[in-house]
């Protein structure tokens, strides 16, 4: 392996200790979750207009899912960026890098199917009555506007197809808490 310098102890103790290899599946498994919420959500909503969960709280999830995964990312990447910049996608055995590879063109499948049904930024909430309100971003943002529910619904489940692009950040970050955890396996093959 071509590495521009040698392994610093935070590197070392990185790829060898085995609460941060918990923490990386928790991770890969947060990333996975994330992507498995979006995507179903979005395409149980393709011919019913229908959400299993409404766009804010999708939302809510990606952040609470993300944010820690993403400190803890960052923190990894910095403590084994030496060995990080020499890795590939291709390093990885055949299995995982297909499964990769099909989480990807899933991805794509729903961002594109979601878009192609319809998707929309925007707003909607109950008042009481019950009065649906609908307000939707696009070249100006229109003020609320009462719709019966048919259209809220339409217009909730197009705001939720637009979030489709969480199962991108989910399928990435799941990515590279995988790739950390073949350094890890490298690493620890190599010992022995």
């Amino acid at each position: 392996m071509n590495r521009v310098e040698p392994d610093n102890e935070f590197t070392q103790w990185r790829l060898r200790s085995r609460s941060c290899a918990v923490a990386d599946v928790i991770a890969v498994a947060a990333a996975v979750s994330l992507y498995a919420v979006a995507g179903i959500d979005s395409v149980v909503s393709w011919p019913s207009n229908q959400v299993l969960l409404s766009d804010p709280d999708l939302v809510r999830i990606a952040i609470v899912l993300l944010a820690p995964t993403l400190v803890w990312l960052i923190v990894s990447a910095g403590m084994v960026s030496g060995r990080a910049q020499s890795w590939r996608l291709s390093q990885l055995p055949a299995g995982p890098r297909a499964c990769i590879v099909a989480a990807a063109v899933v991805c794509a499948a729903v961002f594109v199917g979601g878009f192609t049904v319809g998707a929309a930024k925007g707003s909607v909430r109950i008042l009481p009555g019950p009065r649906y309100q609908v307000s939707v971003i696009g070249n100006s943002q229109t003020g609320w506007t009462t719709v019966p529910l048919s259209q809220f619904r339409f217009w909730q489940a197009s705001f939720v197809r637009e979030d489709g692009l969480l199962m991108f950040w989910g399928l990435l970050v799941a990515t590279a808490f995988i790739a950390l955890l073949d350094l890890r396996r490298e690493t620890t093959r190599a010992r022995l």
